[in-house]
């Protein structure tokens, strides 16, 4: 028997939503797994990765210790979309689908609270698991050992237009560069711009995205590491039909949110931006209700 899981992409933070909120959008990695006599056996992936410390098999190795999967032996094979370390949530991807490997054995399958404890155990924060999991926009809370997510209801249809860089930029690098400290005003701040970005997407209120979507937390330091993002979220902020942007997860990728009417969106964002985008990938995406899916072959 063979276990397919295609887990989509996430996109965490929101700006103010500092490793609390989170979406998921239609790109998607898909992993098939299939017990064997003996030996691990990765294949779809750079050779780099396929060995013991494949992130996926990790996942697995640990998620089948917790569910009492017995096993000798096991084949991966992934197919991948979501680019690596461009904070779409690539290393979420692989943890989910480790984890829901693992327990689909078990015919555990749908158990998304526990695989969502589980998840973040492993990754540390729950904002790219959770929609990974659940799918559409998430909050979640972490209180001890666990971990509360709700989904926020979406009322207006929106497309998310996606600026994938040609470089990355690892979560450890783009977290080294955050205060140790806030000062109570700016923290202030984040609070009600994360309310005001939860309350307009629950009542449908576009104009308060623009504001909502800025934060004193992290994206004024993780901006400095991106060549070209002032350049590139001031000619965004300029543009009437971008209801907002935002620096995805710990970037590099940014995202500029517009109406699903805007059918010339990618064309104007890419004229607009002009030679600042080099060698950018500009992808239009969708929010993915689902989350993560599992077949059987």
């Amino acid at each position: 028997m063979k276990v397919k899981i295609k887990v989509p992409a996430t996109s965490a933070n929101l700006g103010p939503g500092f490793d609390v909120a989170g979406l998921a959008l239609t790109l998607y990695n898909t992993f098939t797994f299939e017990l064997n006599d003996g030996g691990l056996h990765i294949s779809g992936c750079p050779t780099q990765f396929c060995n013991e410390d494949n992130l996926t098999y990790q996942a697995f190795k640990e998620a089948a210790k917790y569910c009492g999967l017995e096993y000798q032996g096991v084949n991966i094979d992934c197919v991948s979309q979501v680019p690596y370390t461009r904070g779409l949530g690539s290393s979420s991807t692989c943890i989910v689908a480790g984890i829901v490997g693992a327990f689909a054995f078990k015919d555990k399958a749908e158990d998304r609270q526990e695989i969502l404890e589980l998840a973040t155990k492993m990754e540390g924060h729950p904002d790219n698991v959770a929609p990974a999991i659940f799918g559409g926009l998430t909050v979640s809370v972490m209180e001890k050992n666990n971990v509360l997510t709700l989904n926020i209801p979406v009322k207006h249809e929106y497309r998310f237009v996606t600026l994938i860089p040609p470089f990355t930029l690892s979560t450890e690098q783009s977290r080294k560069v955050l205060p140790q400290t806030l000062d109570r005003q700016d923290a202030v701040k984040n609070v009600s711009h994360l309310a005001l970005v939860v309350a307009s997407l629950i009542n449908g209120y576009d104009e308060g995205l623009k504001l909502g979507f800025k934060d004193k937390l992290h994206q004024p330091y993780r901006g400095g590491l991106i060549k070209g993002y002032d350049e590139i979220m001031d000619v965004l902020e300029q543009d009437k039909d971008v209801l907002g942007c935002y620096l995805s997860g710990a970037g590099p990728t940014l995202m500029a949110v517009i109406k699903e009417e805007d059918k010339m969106g990618v064309v104007r964002i890419k004229e607009e931006l002009g030679a600042l985008l080099n060698d950018w990938d500009v992808v239009k995406l969708e929010l993915d209700q689902r989350g993560y899916t599992c077949d059987y072959e």
